[in-house]
């Protein structure tokens, strides 16, 4: 709930957008959540979603926050994969590695939105070989 008041509060387009999406696919997990053993199939379609929002934002956007979130996203993605493909997976190692992957996402969003406005005012350098900001 901090980061999307940050991305709120200090974020542009791009941080607003990826807070949000946090933000449902937060709340659609709540509703989809089954308790059990296995793997949670329907938090899997959300973080699916949630994944393709992400490189969507990181197609489009000229700094560096949305790759990482797009990468610690995946890294959960591949955490229910590896649940699917192994069953001896443990439950705690699963929610466990679920829970870090999203706290990272948190932050890369929450870093993406403190930054935005200093980011927002250097200016864009022509020169040959500037790097992408």
């Amino acid at each position: 709930m901090v980061v999307c008041m940050v991305a709120a509060w200090r974020g542009g387009n791009h941080e607003r957008l990826a807070a949000g999406g946090l933000l449902a696919g937060w709340a659609l997990s709540m509703v989809a959540y089954r308790h059990g053993q296995g793997t949670e199939w329907g938090i899997l379609v959300i973080d699916v979603a949630l994944l393709g929002l992400l490189i969507w934002i990181t197609l489009r956007s000229d700094r560096y926050w949305p790759i990482f979130a797009a990468g610690f996203h995946l890294l959960a993605v591949l955490t229910h994969l590896a649940r699917i493909v192994d069953a001896k997976v443990s439950g705690w190692a699963y929610i466990t590695a679920e829970i870090i992957w999203g706290y990272l996402l948190a932050a890369a969003i929450g870093y993406g939105a403190w930054t935005y406005r200093a980011a927002s005012r250097e200016p864009e350098s022509d020169a040959a070989g500037a790097t992408r900001r």
